[in-house]
C-alpha cells in the first residue's frame, strides 16, 4: 500500500469534551480539555475497520494477568509497549455500549481505525471513568495488533500499531467524548509478516506503571508482509460444494485434501460427506469409505471450539478449518504414515 496514493480532503479542528456519563446521573459539569487535533477525512484507498455498538505495533509485548487478579499486566519490550491493568474493581453495572464487561476505564463503540502508509487515525465514542470515585491516573490510547484473538484477563501478546494519543486524570462518572486521535504514526512497515487481529487499547498510568483497562477489537483482521500492512475482509458465509463442508450453523469451512505417498506423491482434493452439523468425512474413491472425519465442538469450557480430526489411513493429507465470521483459519497437517488422533482445543475462539 503506497501512502503517496490518498490525499486528505480537508481536516476538521475538534475538541476533547469532558462530559458526565449519564448513567451515574450526575450533574453536567464545564469542564473541557481543549486537545487542537484534526480528524482527516476519508479518502479513497483508506484502509478502515470498524467494531459496531455491541460487538464483542513495532516491538512485541506479553500482556498477562496481574497478579491481584484484577486485570491484565502488560510487560513490554523496551522502546515500546509496557502497560498493566490497574486495580480499579468491577466495572459499573448497566453498561450497555462499553466494551469489555470487567473494565472501569472504559471504552465506548462504535470504534474505527483508519490507515494508508506510515500514517492514520482512530476513533471510538467515549473513554469514560466508570469508578464510584476519584480520579483515574494519565490515560492513553493506541492501536496493537495481536497474532492471536485477545481475551480480557488473559495472556496477549501484542505489537505495537500506531502512536499513542494522551489523556488527563478523568474524574469518575465522567468520559471524553468523542475521541478522535487527529492523524498519526502508523507502523504497518514494521510489522513482522503474518495475519493479526486488530484492537484499540486502553491503558492508565497508576503508581509508576501502565496498565491496560479495556480495548475493543476490530471487526477485521490485518494482513502484513514485512513492509505494509492491510485488512482482510473475511468471507461473509460458507457455501458448500462436492469438495468443501459447511459446519456448525454454516460457521465453520472445512476442506481436505492429500499426497499418496504410495502412488508416486499423487495428490487430490477429497469429496466431503457431511454426517451431522458439528461432523463430517472426507473420501477419495468411494462416498462410503472414508479417509478421515472431522468433528468441531463448541460445547466446551474455555471459549474455545476444539477441533478433533480422526484418521483412518496413513496418507499424508491436510484439512483446512476457517471460521468466515471473523477470518480465523487453521490447515491441519497429518504426516505420511500418521496414525493417530489429530486434535486442536485452542485455537479457534467461540463463540
Amino acid at each position: 500500500m503506497n501512502g503517496s496514493d490518498v490525499r486528505f480532503s480537508e481536516r476538521t479542528s475538534v475538541v476533547k469534551q469532558l462530559q458526565a456519563v449519564s448513567s451515574w446521573g450526575l450533574a453536567a459539569l464545564a469542564l473541557c480539555l481543549t486537545a487542537g487535533l484534526a480528524e482527516p477525512a476519508r479518502a479513497e484507498g483508506v484502509q478502515e475497520t470498524t467494531h459496531g455498538i455491541g460487538k464483542p505495533a513495532a516491538e512485541a509485548g506479553a500482556l498477562r494477568v496481574a497478579p491481584d487478579s484484577r486485570g491484565t499486566v502488560v510487560s513490554g519490550v523496551p522502546g515500546r509497549l509496557t502497560a498493566d491493568l490497574p486495580p480499579g474493581g468491577a466495572g459499573k453495572s448497566g453498561r450497555t455500549t462499553l466494551d469489555q464487561p470487567g473494565c472501569t476505564i472504559c471504552l465506548g463503540t462504535p470504534a474505527s481505525v483508519t490507515w494508508t502508509g506510515p500514517s492514520g487515525s482512530f476513533h471510538v465514542a467515549n473513554l469514560a471513568n466508570n469508578r464510584s470515585l476519584g480520579f483515574s491516573g494519565a490515560l492513553e490510547m493506541k492501536a496493537v495488533v495481536s497474532s492471536a484473538q485477545p481475551v480480557f484477563g488473559q495472556t496477549i501478546n501484542s505489537i505495537d500499531f500506531s502512536a499513542t494519543e494522551s489523556f488527563s486524570a478523568l474524574q469518575a462518572g465522567y468520559q471524553y467524548t468523542p475521541v478522535d486521535s487527529g492523524t498519526v504514526a502508523f507502523y504497518g512497515s514494521s510489522i513482522p509478516a503474518g495475519q493479526y487481529w486488530l484492537l484499540l487499547l486502553a491503558r492508565e498510568y497508576v503508581t509508576g506503571t501502565w496498565y491496560y483497562t479495556d480495548f475493543v477489537l476490530m471487526d477485521k483482521k490485518v494482513s502484513c508482509t514485512g513492509s505494509a500492512c492491510s485488512v482482510i475482509n473475511p468471507p461473509s458465509s460458507c457455501v458448500e460444494d462436492a469438495n468443501t463442508m459447511c459446519l456448525v450453523g454454516g460457521r465453520y469451512r472445512a476442506t481436505g485434501r492429500w499426497k499418496n505417498q504410495y502412488a508416486g506423491g499423487a495428490q487430490a482434493n477429497l469429496s466431503k460427506a457431511k454426517l451431522t452439523d458439528v461432523t463430517g468425512a472426507f473420501w477419495i474413491a468411494d462416498a462410503s469409505t472414508y479417509e478421515f472425519v472431522v468433528r468441531i465442538n463448541t460445547a466446551t469450557n474455555n471459549g474455545r471450539a476444539w477441533i478433533s480430526i480422526l484418521t483412518f489411513t496413513d496418507v499424508e493429507f491436510w484439512v483446512a478449518v476457517t471460521d468466515v465470521t471473523n477470518g480465523q483459519t487453521k490447515e491441519y497437517h497429518s504426516d505420511p504414515g500418521n496414525r493417530t488422533l489429530l486434535y486442536d482445543p485452542s485455537f479457534f475462539v467461540y463463540p
